[in-house]
């Protein structure tokens, strides 16, 4: 049937895959990811400062200036960024893995869907609601975390 038709006979809609997903972040021995879906629910910050709740075992990126003590470089502006964010960040790598001490495997990757706190521009991740996944990555040689 098709074999006869014009392609403008068709009602096609376009599926917009662009952005999909969850906000989430993954956690490895060797670095952090955030997903673009993070990043365009975040309203592509440049900035952001990285905050840890030991209490309730807790990880948040807050939306900040440049300016800012404790700011980190973040993301592109809309049209420039591309995919997910990526960081190898040793100091909040180690603090996050310190504070879930025997609870996370060394080796193990961890995926965690982000809460958006639209007042305070800050994404929240319940590391208690961590997801295990097996490692993809050979270990290094004598890393810690």
């Amino acid at each position: 049937m098709f074999d006869t038709m014009n392609f403008e006979d068709f009602s096609f809609e376009v599926i917009d895959v662009s952005i999909t997903g969850t906000p989430d972040v993954h956690i490895t021995q060797n670095g952090i990811t955030f997903t673009r879906r993070l990043v365009e629910d975040m309203g592509y910050p440049l900035y952001v400062t990285p905050m840890i709740d030991a209490n309730n075992r807790a990880f948040a990126i807050k939306e900040c200036k440049a300016t800012n003590e404790h700011a980190i470089s973040f993301s592109k502006p809309k049209g420039e960024q591309k995919g997910a964010i990526v960081t190898s960040s040793t100091t909040i790598r180690s603090m996050i893995r310190a504070m879930m001490g025997d609870l996370w495997k060394k080796t193990n990757r961890y995926h965690i869907t982000g809460i958006w706190y639209a007042e305070a521009k800050a994404m929240v991740f319940d590391l208690n609601t961590a997801r295990e996944l097996p490692p993809f990555l050979k270990p290094r040689r004598n890393a810690e975390f």
